[in-house]
């Protein structure tokens, strides 16, 4: 009983830690927008699968930034960063600078990863001050916000990348299964995980060994709005499938689901890298795989 009590306190007390050293400014409100929307450093993204969306209506200065214009193919793989150069001047023509205070969001409901996978694309650029508005346009709007239809005016910005080591790939990956000190985070669904369904076409035969699942809609109080749970809930759930210490790596299909459960580690104030390419890069190397839940 007192070993028991002894765990308890110290998972409690790790994620009081992790959540202690969330930077607060990764997920901002709609009160704090609202609030800085006019700030001249503060550059405000929406990003879109359709630019019809964002001329439908936006947050007032927000720029469009398509989902495509941030990711590209390689070796086969269909969701990977571009160069740097490339993202370089896409940020640049949205006005980032080396000083802005990024917010991003996405309009649709249900599609919150292309926000995180924005998050991770400017993480990787090494912009300090870079956050995902919680709720994201939804929550603004029935808030009674003010929106926009007429596109913003950007001046363009002046970017110095700083390319921080955010992702990882299958050679790595194979290098650290099974190792002290890294836990690995399966962002897919039951089936996929389980190695009884498929998804994009793609029958999937189970997950990397030792990798725990966890779903990027279990990172929100209400999946649908985008609105994320407290921190403190967030470092649970990866308290719940890591060790204190550990860098995580998630995965999922391509790169996408896995970005949020990037973001949800960072949130949590942990060493985290994404395995992009996932699973069907990992399938089409033909690497081992196991089926079943991990103990």
């Amino acid at each position: 009983m007192r070993l028991r009590h002894l765990l308890a306190a110290s998972l409690l007390a790790w994620s009081a830690t992790a959540a202690q050293s969330t930077p607060d400014t990764l997920i901002v409100s709609t009160d704090w927008l609202s609030r800085h929307l006019s700030d001249k450093s503060v550059v405000v993204l929406h990003v879109v699968h359709d630019s019809m969306e964002y001329h439908m209506g936006h947050i007032p200065g927000a720029r469009e930034l398509s989902y495509e214009s941030f990711t590209t193919s390689r070796d086969s793989n269909g969701t990977e960063l571009p160069s740097i150069e490339v993202l370089r001047t896409l940020l640049e023509g949205r006005g980032v600078s080396n000083g802005s205070r990024v917010v991003i969001y996405i309009g649709m409901t249900g599609m919150a990863p292309m926000a995180s996978r924005a998050f991770l694309t400017l993480d990787y650029l090494g912009l300090p001050k870079i956050s995902i508005l919680n709720g994201g346009f939804a929550k603004w709007r029935a808030e009674g916000r003010p929106v926009s239809t007429e596109k913003a005016s950007v001046v363009a910005g002046h970017l110095t990348p700083k390319p921080r080591v955010v992702t990882v790939d299958a050679s790595w990956v194979t290098a650290h299964t099974g190792r002290s000190g890294y836990a690995f985070i399966d962002t897919r669904t039951t089936p996929e995980y389980l190695g009884t369904g498929e998804r994009g076409g793609l029958r999937s035969d189970g997950h990397i060994a030792g990798a725990r699942q966890l779903e990027w809609q279990q990172l929100f109080a209400n999946a649908d709005s985008a609105v994320f749970l407290e921190p403190a809930a967030i470092a649970k759930l990866y308290a719940d499938r890591s060790a204190p210490g550990d860098t995580l790596v998630t995965y999922c299909l391509v790169g996408y689901r896995a970005s949020m459960t990037y973001f949800g580690a960072r949130v949590a104030g942990l060493p985290v890298r994404l395995y992009d390419g996932s699973y069907q890069d990992w399938a089409r190397r033909k690497l081992p795989v196991t089926k079943g839940a991990s103990p």
